[in-house]
This record gives structure tokens, sequence and C-alpha cells, in this order.
């Protein structure tokens, strides 16, 4: 079995893929993990692969330096692979572009270009979740890691919202006919005190 990693950073700046494949590793440690540069990545690519999951990294740059050409097979890959699709935080907003739904900045506080003076969700905070899919087996109220200025500012047609909270109403989404889901906040970073990002991700991988 294979897990296909793709990697959203622009020149590996940013820690979201390491820490994925540092879980996944320890959770699925019989499972060959495979990470990719986004900008490699192609449904041809995946169909030659044939991974059991796809799972997309967060990024640290804004959206605008990306190039449309260069997400073309993401996107491709978001739209039309069978296996099941995860995206974390960067991921999450991938699979919304994909499906043509707006993703901007949660606020700006101060002036400046890209991040720079805009608000941030960071630490540890709760959300609230319907109990259904990616989080089923965890109570109505969880507590996972947050690091992200940006957010889903519309649903994607087809998908349902499965998570939220007062700083960004869409902290988790699932397609309504695909197994596609996206979760703004980071359940690869978890502790004891604070584990529901452990069974989040075990969902997923046991679809």
């Amino acid at each position: 079995m294979l897990t296909y990693l793709v990697d959203n950073t622009i020149d590996g700046q940013g820690a979201s893929p390491r820490e994925l494949r540092a879980v996944l590793g320890r959770l699925q440690p019989d499972v060959e993990i495979l990470i990719e540069p986004f900008g490699d990545v192609s449904l041809a690519r995946v169909r030659d692969l044939s991974p059991s999951h796809i799972i997309l990294s967060g990024q640290g740059h804004p959206w605008d330096d990306y190039s449309t050409e260069s997400l073309r097979g993401v996107f491709e890959v978001i739209n039309r692979a069978s296996q099941p699709i995860l995206g974390i935080c960067g991921g999450h907003q991938q699979i919304a572009l994909a499906y043509g739904a707006p993703v901007a900045l949660m606020e700006r506080l101060e002036p400046g270009e890209g991040y720079q003076g805009a608000k941030r969700e960071r630490g540890y905070h709760e959300v609230e979740t319907t109990g259904t899919g990616l989080f089923k087996d965890l109570p109505g109220r969880i507590t996972v890691w947050h690091s992200h200025c940006d957010e889903v500012k519309e649903l994607p047609r087809g998908f349902v919202r499965t998570a939220s909270n007062e700083t960004c109403k869409i902290q988790a989404m699932q397609h309504v006919n695909r197994p596609l889901f996206g979760v703004q906040f980071h359940p690869e970073l978890f502790n004891r005190e604070f584990p529901a990002g452990q069974r989040v991700v075990e969902n997923f991988l046991t679809l």
C-alpha cells in the first residue's frame, strides 16, 4: 500500500509535509509514503502510482504566489481521482479553489502585502463538529491545532460543512458524493492533552 503526500510548500518553506510524514509513519508503519512537490502532481501520475490515499499538505505562501499552471495537475487530481483525498490547512483551501470557491484572508488588521498584517488563527482552539465523516467517534467539540491566515469563504458546490468555530466558519468540509475532505486545522499536530487530531487522521486512513 502507498499513501501519496502532496507537498504544497514553495521551495520547502513550511513544516506541514514533514510533520505529516512523521505522523503517517507512526500511524501506518507498514505503509509506504511518497512525498512529491505539487508541481509534479498529475492525474496520470496518480493512476500510475495507484495510492490508497492522497493527502494535500499545508503551504507557507499566499495563493497569489502560485501560478495557475503549477496547480493544474493537483486540481485535476482533486476533481477526478477516485482515491480518498484529505486537504489539510492550505490543502483544504486548495480543494475549495479547485471547485471554484473563494479563498482569502480572514481579515487584514494592518496594511501590508501577503500575510504581513493579516489576522492569524494559531494555537490550540476548539471547533464544533457534526460528529460525522472524519469526526466519527469524537465529541461534538474538539480542540485542535491551527495556524492559518486564509480561509475558505464559501462552501464549494457539492460540499457540506462538518466543523466550524467563531474565527473561521468553514473549519472542515466534505463532498456529498466523493471521499473528498478538507480541514482548516492541522490534525497531525496533537498531544496527550489534545488528542482529537490523531483520530481525525485515523478516520481518514480507514476509508
